[in-house]
């Protein structure tokens, strides 16, 4: 399946800080979502430093189907800046049960970046009956990591087409029988799990392309949720997606591994992004030098 560059924004915007305490809720007293709490140590986020975020809330229902609307100005890596709308559909089953939820993202510490990170705007989430589940209002910024300048490197992709995601499990990761695929805008992604799932941890090592310059990103992120995911099949649909791009010249690419184990340190499942299928992959002698840091 292929990521355009908006949503591969978005997922990296995730670990990088999007459930903070620099979000505030703009919701009111009838979204399904109530007494939410977000905190965020430190706050605000320390260059160099760890920092640990916690979401918690009460569901008055079950919810396995919804709509998120998403209006960010992101600006990121000292030259991405971007205006990304995106309303999409997302269904998983089984669904979200109704009772009290917690999300806690952390320790984790941002790796080695030059540029300041910034999220301005609003997530909302509404059920299949377009009622109100949630609404988060974004003013965040994550500092550099890194004062120092890129330098270039000997390599380049120059890709306009997104990024593909494949599977790299193998026959004894707790995901079993995993299938995606992507027909008229709608992507579904199949499998079974094994064991009942509280804590996990994303270990990234992905190589993010920006026009011409090259940033390493490998970093782990330790999530834990609370009810948590439950033994069985499990069946998740996003899309067909409505959205907005704000014109720019600049390509984003995202190629590397996302390898996500459990509690237990016992591997979950793998993905492998690289990029589409029509991507323009420069020749040698045609290359300009990449920035990598």
């Amino acid at each position: 399946m292929a990521m355009s560059s908006a949503r591969a924004l978005v997922l990296l915007a995730l670990p990088l800080g999007v459930w903070s305490q620099s979000v505030s809720t703009c919701g009111s007293s009838g979204d399904h979502l109530s007494d939410v709490k977000i905190t965020l140590s430190p706050d605000p986020i320390a260059k160099g430093k760890p920092f640990t975020i916690d979401l918690s809330g009460n569901l008055d229902a079950s919810l396995s189907e919804m709509n998120a609307d998403v209006d960010l100005t992101v600006k990121a890596l000292g030259i991405i800046d971007k205006a990304i709308k995106v309303s999409s559909p997302l269904s998983i089953s089984p669904g979200l049960v109704a009772g009290a939820q917690s999300i806690s993202i952390g320790p984790l510490t941002l790796p080695n970046l030059p540029g300041d990170i910034d999220f301005a705007g609003t997530i909302k989430i509404t059920n299949s009956k377009k009622e109100p589940v949630a609404c988060m209002k974004l003013n965040l910024n994550v500092p550099a990591e890194s004062d120092r300048a890129a330098e270039p490197s000997a390599e380049v992709d120059a890709s306009t087409r997104g990024t593909k995601v494949s599977i790299c499990s193998t026959p004894s990761d707790h995901l079993h029988n995993i299938a995606v695929s992507s027909a008229a805008g709608v992507t579904t992604i199949t499998g079974t799990l094994d064991e009942e799932v509280t804590k996990f941890v994303a270990n990234l090592d992905l190589k993010v392309h920006v026009s011409f310059i090259s940033h390493a990103i490998k970093m782990a992120v330790p999530i834990s949720y609370s009810p948590g995911l439950v033994k069985g099949d499990l069946k998740i649909t996003a899309g067909p997606a409505q959205k907005t791009l704000q014109h720019s010249n600049v390509d984003v690419d995202v190629t590397g591994t996302i390898k996500i184990d459990d509690g237990a340190s016992q591997e979950l499942v793998c993905l492998s992004l690289a990029p589409a299928e029509g991507s323009v992959t420069q020749d040698a002698e045609d290359r300009v030098p990449a920035i990598t840091v």
